[in-house]
């Protein structure tokens, strides 16, 4: 399963995706419970939230993570489906 979790409300979540269509869940996390848990901290220096991408394996490994400071910082799709191409082999 794909999903991206954004630092946002339910609410901001919903307007988003009213207008956006994703082939995978937008979740929110307006309390930062799950980015405080893998460190995707905000810094002012990154203008918001740190980008970062994590590939979580079914018992809940975390098999690849990228944690940047830009945006322009997120690793390329192909880097993380050669991990879940892998994980899936």
């Amino acid at each position: 399963m794909v999903a991206a979790i954004g630092p946002h409300t339910v609410a901001e979540v919903q307007e988003f995706t009213h207008d956006n269509e994703y082939p995978f869940p937008l979740l929110a996390d307006a309390e930062h419970a799950v980015f405080d848990a893998y460190d995707v901290l905000s810094r002012a220096m990154s203008l918001g939230q740190r980008p970062a991408v994590f590939v979580i394996d079914r018992d809940g490994i975390v098999r690849f993570d990228s944690i940047g400071t830009q945006q322009w910082q997120i690793p390329s799709d192909k880097a993380v489906l050669d991990v879940v191409r892998a994980l899936s082999a």
